[in-house]
């Protein structure tokens, strides 16, 4: 049986070490504002709204040892990277240049009418940006 979805999107949730710095990417850089916190044993999350979906990170008190892969989105099986629809990529694109961050993928059409780029937030996150030229 097919799972039946009570809202049309999908929520996500990222690990971070570095809660100044996933903030300063997510919220900063992409503007996605804080909706709230919550902390249980071991663990604080903080609450982005991301259009109607929720981006969460996931701070843990201790440090996670395990990272992930910083390479090219295909490097490694498993999630890798997640597609935001935006309608300013070349302001973006050069906010994240002059922020710093690694631009795997520079903007190109990758069909017509619709261009597309790469952006990581430096802990191993792949931000694909896509824009869609107006009809």
């Amino acid at each position: 049986m097919a799972a039946q979805l009570t809202l049309p999107h999908i929520d996500v949730g990222i690990v971070t070490n570095d809660r100044a710095a996933g903030l300063a990417f997510w919220n900063g850089l992409l503007g996605f504002p804080v909706e709230g916190e919550v902390s249980f044993p071991g663990l604080t999350i903080v609450r982005l709204k991301v259009g109607d979906a929720i981006l969460r990170l996931c701070i843990p008190d201790a440090e996670v040892q395990r990272k992930a892969d910083k390479g090219a989105f295909d490097a490694e099986t498993g999630l890798r990277y997640l597609t935001l629809a935006i309608a300013n990529l070349d302001t973006v694109i050069a906010a994240a240049r002059a922020a710093g961050y690694p631009i795997p993928v520079e903007p190109r059409e990758i069909r017509p009418g619709v261009r597309a780029a790469q952006i990581q937030d430096g802990q191993g996150v792949t931000v694909e940006l896509m824009e869609t030229a107006a009809a």
